[in-house]
């Protein structure tokens, strides 16, 4: 690491709480947790990766659970949709009773009005 720089930063109350109670150096931790997060970004080398090899019996089980988790998500859509329908019927009877409510609170029509020299 050789030559160093000052890093001057604002943390939030409850971090330095936690600095405080671990008990270790500040400058550790920030740089313990600055050079796990640098490598956390790093791309990884695939060719040194190792590809893990699939037992057919882990194949089966990764199979039924992505089956079941489709058919809870289908059952979750299927509900959703049954849910929208109503909401829609609601929907429709609320703006038949505004429009029947609008019709009651108009005011009555009047008689044809007469011109003001006519008398009757």
């Amino acid at each position: 690491m050789g030559e160093k720089k000052q890093l001057n930063v604002r943390i939030p109350l409850e971090l330095q709480e936690k600095i405080e109670e671990s008990g270790r150096p500040k400058v550790d931790i920030v740089i313990e947790a600055l050079e796990l997060y640098f490598d956390s970004k790093k791309p990884k080398d695939v060719s040194t990766e190792e590809i893990p090899v699939e037992v057919p019996d882990s194949v089966n089980k990764l199979e039924q659970v992505e089956s079941d988790e489709m058919n809870r998500m289908k059952k979750e859509v299927d509900f959703l949709r049954a849910k929208i329908d109503d909401l829609l019927k609601l929907l429709h009877q609320e703006q038949v009773l505004h429009i029947q409510t609008q019709r009651m609170l108009s005011p009555p029509q009047t008689e044809k009005k007469k011109k003001w020299w006519q008398f009757w």
